[in-house]
């Protein structure tokens, strides 16, 4: 498969480099893209002919499109060199995420405000890892044909895993774009029946003239994963001494699961378009360049007419063929059912925008659209005359919001974007968002701080699959409340200090969330578990989250210690548990070495206080809450992560080489889990690397 994967990357870049030559950067202003190519953009291109050795142009611009308004957000290309050791792990940058333990496992984030929500296909938010939804991800824009070649690898062909990304972008012009990102993961994993297989391909183009522009994104998603249920018996772990009477040392591979031949499957098919129409007018503009001055027109926006279209047909399967008996407290389906769901929306925006920027007494830009969206859900289903025998199910829905946006992106001391929607029709009729942030940049004693705040108010319906889901282990049928929440949050940052504090409260109401039923229990060797069952439920009162996140960073000469500590409040422990404190310590070298070679030489350290952690279930793909017999819970947490590292940047090239968990073992593994009966895979030997080709 790699190879494949490898194969197709080379000949579609040789085709494209082939048909994409004399390709310019286009210059980056207030409204976007500006596609005249004078200045930075085009002086490449005046060169005498006679010359035959020049230098290749490097230079990659790259922007996002929100998925309702369209508008375009400059971003920054994945060049950075700081933490590229942790780009490719699944429990994230800063290691706030609890997962299964092999690579690209479902997971679910420590930190309460960082978990997604908002979208009706649940299933995709263990996999947010992998998945890039349409406004987020990186269109780019490049003089010279660009290829970026990503790889990553650990263990062995028995148990290792590996990543390989692949990114091409190339102009045709000065205003047409195409790319195509390839991504693919593979985890064999340490343990049994734990392997991942995780595939993505995007492709994308975009046009950027004077009056029109557009944006298409087409994106296909297969991830397949291996579920184990976790250890039999955690004392494999906890207590290895105890197991075989001390007589016998157990691999990882050989530590006994509850399943094998059980798989979960999701295929996400997303389509994006995005276009709009400017209107505006013409005005000169004088350039002067050696021995010469030009004068051409240069187009100003002023308002514009925009529509972005998104579609999603997703499908997620479970696959059982192999389970204990008793596992699952039912079993609704027959043992040759469909195990599956599919999802269908297509959403539609339409609006008006005012363009920031084309006046400077009004100084700030804003839009009014309106959406409509329709929603299509299958489900299996019984006939219910008694006879058991099954049918699908279909839902569907429909909604139309209106809605308004206000924003200042321009200018160096205030920003600020706000905007609000109200469901007028349909389903989802009297669901309510509104949401803002900004901040406000100024000087203090000789140093640039920074005053940003954030803040939401919804009232929206809890997803389709809380109130609706049929499985082969697995049946509710729901009418929950709308689900209430209000947010404030703010940070202050100094620059020189390399200080920055973040703090948040949030209030919610009809929090909604999955639950272990509780229907029994089952005895396994030397420890209780309880049959696998979850439901969802709704808490009709209120529940505060109180957050603050201190980043601070020192440095002395070639030392530095990057710190991130993020404390939390839960008010309902019992329904929202959370970390009371977790931590990122980050100590290294940096330096340069033959003043080509960058080097960061360190480790680093991820740590959480022991809490009831939402624990996961097979047959699901979500995390859920453990809330059975208080004996039989399990606490992870109070267990530090130690990884130690070299990391590298030569010109086009970054790479490093790592040793993770380096303390296993050193006080104990009682808590080397991150997921309940999940534990961390043990100390072994990483490595990565990401080039750059340009031409």
């Amino acid at each position: 498969m790699k190879r494949a994967v490898l194969l197709v990357c080379t000949l579609l870049y040789a085709a494209v480099v082939t048909w994409g030559q004399d390709n310019r950067r286009l210059t980056d202003t207030g409204n976007g893209l500006d596609p005249t190519g004078i200045g930075n953009g085009s002086s490449e291109s005046r060169r005498d002919s006679t010359v035959t050795d020049r230098k290749t142009p490097k230079d990659v611009r790259a922007w996002t499109v929100s998925q309702t308004l369209g508008e375009i957000t400059p971003s920054e290309p994945d060049t950075a060199i700081y933490r590229f050791q942790n780009v490719h792990f699944t429990d994230g940058l800063n290691g706030e995420y609890n997962y299964l333990g092999n690579m690209g496992s479902p997971r679910q984030s420590r930190i309460f405000f960082h978990r997604p929500t908002g979208d009706d296909y649940i299933f995709a938010y263990p996999l947010d890892y992998f998945i890039t939804q349409p406004d987020h991800f990186r269109f780019m824009d490049t003089k010279s044909p660009y290829t970026n070649v990503s790889y990553y690898r650990a263990g062995n062909k028995i148990n290792g895993e590996e990543r390989i990304k692949g990114t091409f972008a190339v102009n045709a012009g000065l205003r047409i774009g195409i790319g195509f990102n390839l991504d693919y993961v593979y985890g064999r994993g340490l343990y049994s029946s734990q392997s991942t297989s995780l595939f993505d391909a995007a492709l994308y183009g975009y046009y950027r003239g004077d009056r029109y522009g557009m944006h298409l994104l087409l994106d296909y998603d297969k991830l397949k994963w291996a579920e184990n249920g976790g250890l039999t018996d955690d004392r494999f772990i906890t207590h290895p001494e105890d197991m075989s009477s001390g007589k016998q040392t157990y691999r990882p591979a050989d530590m006994p699961v509850n399943m094998e031949r059980n798989w979960n499957e999701n295929r996400m098919r997303t389509a994006f378009f995005e276009q709009h129409f400017d209107m505006g007018y013409y005005k000169s503009v004088t350039d002067s360049l050696p021995d010469t001055v030009i004068v051409r027109q240069e187009f100003v926006p002023v308002m514009k007419a925009f529509h972005t279209a998104n579609v999603k047909g997703h499908r997620r399967r479970f696959i059982d063929y192999r389970t204990p008996t008793g596992y699952y407290a039912n079993n609704y389906l027959p043992y040759d059912s469909i195990d599956a769901t599919g999802y269908l929306s297509i959403k539609n925006a339409a609006g008006l925008s005012l363009i920031e920027g084309f006046n400077k007494w009004i100084p700030f830009g804003g839009s009014a659209y309106a959406t409509h969206e329709f929603r299509s859900f299958t489900l299996p289903d019984t006939l219910g005359d008694g006879s058991g025998k099954e049918t699908v199910r279909r839902w569907n829905e429909q909604a139309l919001t209106l809605g308004a946006n206000l924003r200042r992106t321009l200018g160096d001391v205030l920003h600020f974007n706000v905007t609000g929607e109200l469901a007028v029709l349909g389903d989802d009729i009297g669901e309510i968002r509104l949401e803002g942030n900004g901040d406000l940049n100024f000087r203090l004693l000789g140093d640039t701080v920074h005053l940003a705040f954030d803040g939401f108010m919804t009232n929206l319906e809890p997803s389709f699959y809380y109130n609706h889901y049929h499985s082969q282990h697995f049946w509710w049928d729901n009418d929950f409340s709308k689900e209430f929440r209000t947010h404030v949050g703010g940070s202050l940052s100094f620059d020189r200090l390399h200080t920055r504090l973040s703090v948040g409260v949030e209030n919610i109401k009809n929090y909604t969330y999955l639950a272990f039923s509780g229907y029994g229990e089952q005895a396994t060797s030397g420890s209780t578990r309880f049959y696998n069952d979850i439901a969802p439920r709704q808490y009709s009162g209120n529940i505060q989250v109180l957050s603050a996140t201190l980043n601070q960073d020192f440095a002395l000469g070639i030392l530095h210690w990057d710190n991130e500590v993020t404390a939390q409040y839960s008010s309902r422990d019992d329904i929202l548990p959370l970390p009371l404190v977790n931590v990122y310590s980050n100590l290294y070298l940096k330096f340069t070495y033959a003043k080509v070679l960058r080097i960061q030489l360190g480790g680093d350290v991820r740590y959480f206080t022991a809490y009831y952690a939402p624990t996961y279930c097979p047959g699901f793909g979500m995390y859920y809450l453990q809330n059975a017999d208080p004996e039989a819970c399990v606490s992870i947490g109070d267990y530090p992560i130690v990884n130690v590292y070299a990391n590298f940047h030569l010109k086009q090239c970054r790479f490093y080489v790592m040793y993770s968990h380096v303390n296993e073992g050193l006080f104990g593994n009682s808590r080397s889990f991150l997921v309940p009966h999940y534990p961390i895979n043990p100390r072994w030997f990483k490595l990565g690397l990401s080039w750059n080709f340009w031409d």
